[in-house]
């Protein structure tokens, strides 16, 4: 059962309400709004409502109040739009970034790969290049040792005191050789030393390497050792030279099929050092494309940070578009007011 004694302000506040709502002002919607209250007496007021509202609009510059309620519905709706909008750029241009982020962070794996092979490839031809130089001093001491052999053979025919002299200089060609390999040996050293004072981040690298010089070390020391028995071997051949001249020429022949096969592996040994020159520039040349394609990259994103930057701007705008319609609207309700408080009081 209705209460009895609903104010006419009550009223006029749910008609207003029900227009705002798109909905017509009758007495069931008003009474719906207020909750309570006697029908016919929300009629009697609802109808005075609508005679001051007539009276309203016949009158110069007043606004009506179902303009003022579409008003409202318009700005929840505006305001609402342009919020989605905000949020959906926002997060399209979140996406992006994240997605050249990815697409960078693999690239710049990809440069460390391909710089760590670039590297692999230095060292390996670091060392095919010792190598080389160690079989080129192993080739012209084997062509000393095929000469002294052929004036050796040469001058036993000639005198016993030639012989003698050719044993004093093997002596002395032995001692050149032991000072050799000592100065091999302490430029060896003096290498390692330079070697761990200027690469300490790359330590086991150079403990691998002073690991090989090492185990070098040990075959040029065999290699000494097996010089000292040739020189023994060759002290014995002169005591018997005159009976084994035939030996020395066999012996001839064969420094020379070693010749020519060492020979034919220094030409090998060229040709696969010009085959890994080759190889090594070819992957330089790659580390340079890999590196332009990482700066064409790295101005994607520079373009895309101003990309983002103009979305930022743009949303700022939008959100002080948002501000200036709310202030419009609060000067809108402002006269609204102002306008139903000069209704009331004519």
């Amino acid at each position: 059962m209705g209460r009895l004694g609903v104010a006419y302000e009550e009223v006029a506040q749910a008609a207003q309400e029900a227009q705002g709502k798109g909905k017509s002002p009758t007495v069931d919607n008003v009474r719906l709004i207020i909750g309570s209250g006697s029908k016919s007496t929300i009629a009697r007021h609802l109808r005075d409502w609508r005679n001051q509202q007539g009276i309203a609009r016949g009158s110069d510059g007043a606004i009506p109040s179902e303009l003022l309620g579409l008003v409202k519905g318009l700005w929840e709706r505006l305001r609402d739009t342009v919020e989605q909008k905000a949020y959906d750029y926002q997060c399209e241009a979140d996406a992006k970034v994240k997605q050249m982020q990815q697409q960078l962070a693999q690239s710049q794996q990809q440069y460390t790969v391909l710089h760590e092979q670039h590297h692999q490839l230095e060292e390996k031809s670091h060392q095919q290049t010792k190598m080389i130089n160690e079989l080129q001093n192993t080739l012209i001491f084997e062509q000393q040792e095929k000469a002294k052999i052929t004036e050796r053979a040469l001058s036993q025919e000639s005198h016993r005191q030639e012989q003698q002299n050719e044993i004093e200089r093997l002596h002395q060609l032995l001692k050149h050789v032991q000072h050799n390999i000592e100065h091999y040996q302490a430029a060896t050293q003096q290498l390692r030393q330079e070697q761990s004072l200027a690469v300490e981040k790359q330590r086991n690298e150079y403990e691998q390497r002073i690991s090989q010089l090492q185990q070098n070390i040990a075959s040029i020391t065999a290699e000494k050792s097996s010089y000292q028995a040739q020189y023994e071997q060759t002290h014995q051949t002169f005591e018997k030279l005159q009976s084994s001249h035939a030996v020395l020429s066999q012996i001839a022949q064969e420094s020379q099929m070693k010749y020519h096969s060492l020979s034919q592996e220094h030409t090998r040994l060229t040709q696969q050092h010009q085959d890994q020159s080759h190889n090594y520039e070819s992957k330089k040349q790659s580390v340079i494309e890999l590196q332009i394609k990482l700066g064409a990259y790295e101005d994607k994103i520079t373009l895309l940070e101003k990309t983002l930057a103009k979305a930022d701007d743009k949303i700022q705008i939008l959100r002080d578009d948002c501000n200036f319609v709310s202030q419009e609207k609060a000067n809108l309700e402002g006269q609204i007011k102002q306008l139903q408080k000069n209704l009331e009081t004519t």
